[in-house]
C-alpha cells in the first residue's frame, strides 16, 4: 500500500467514525444494545471481507488460529468500547455532555 492511499484511508475512516454520533442520534426506535450489535456485525463482516480480500481466505484462518491471547484482547477492547459508546450516545443528550464538560 502506498503512503498517499494510506492517507487517504485514514481520513475516509475518520470521517466515518465522526458521523456515527449524528446517525446514531437519528435512530428513535432502536434501542443501545440493538444498535450495539447491529453495528458490531456489520463490522465484523465488514472486518472479515476486507481481511480476506487484502490477505486471502489463508492468512485470516491462520490469524484467527494463531491470534493468541492478544486477539482476544482486542476483541474484548473492542466489545466495551463499542457497547459503552453506544450506551452513552443514546442515554446522553448532547446538551448534557457540553454542560457537564464546561
Amino acid at each position: 500500500m502506498t503512503h498517499r492511499r494510506a492517507v487517504a484511508l485514514m481520513v475516509l475512516v475518520t470521517l466515518m467514525w465522526s458521523i456515527a454520533g449524528v446517525v446514531t442520534r437519528q435512530l428513535d426506535a432502536a434501542r443501545s444494545f440493538e444498535v450495539t450489535f447491529w453495528r458490531s456485525f456489520f463490522n465484523a463482516v465488514a472486518l472479515v471481507l476486507l481481511l480476506g480480500w487484502l490477505r486471502g481466505p489463508r492468512a485470516l484462518l491462520d490469524s484467527l488460529r494463531k491470534g493468541g491471547r492478544a486477539l482476544w484482547l482486542s476483541g474484548a477492547c473492542w466489545c466495551v468500547m463499542f457497547t459503552a459508546f453506544m450506551v452513552a450516545i443514546t442515554l446522553t443528550s448532547v446538551a448534557n455532555v457540553l454542560v457537564t464538560m464546561s
